[in-house]
């Protein structure tokens, strides 16, 4: 009974962008928690420390998390599906 009420991923459900979206608000809201939490640890003044680790934070963290999200997302609809189209017709 409770097994009928769980959503399975199969090649019937494509993934879809909304999940990455998510995914990647929630990635950038924890990097936000993680911002706020460094610049208090840093002494809560601006200087070359906390900019450096924001820097690192946003545009190494965030950027790449993004990047391959996006590569991923393209992956599954190009390559993914058509490799499942020629596995069903052999």
């Amino acid at each position: 009974m409770a097994d009928s009420k769980i959503v399975k991923k199969t090649e019937n459900n494509p993934v879809l962008f909304q999940e990455y979206f998510y995914a990647n608000l929630f990635f950038w809201g924890v990097l936000m928690v993680v911002a706020v939490i460094s610049f208090f640890t840093c002494g809560a003044v601006w200087d070359d420390v906390t900019s450096g680790a924001l820097e690192f934070l946003f545009v190494i963290m965030g950027g790449g998390f993004t990047f391959v999200s996006v590569l991923d997302y393209f992956y599954e609809i190009k390559i993914a599906a058509s490799t499942k189209e020629t596995v069903k017709l052999r």
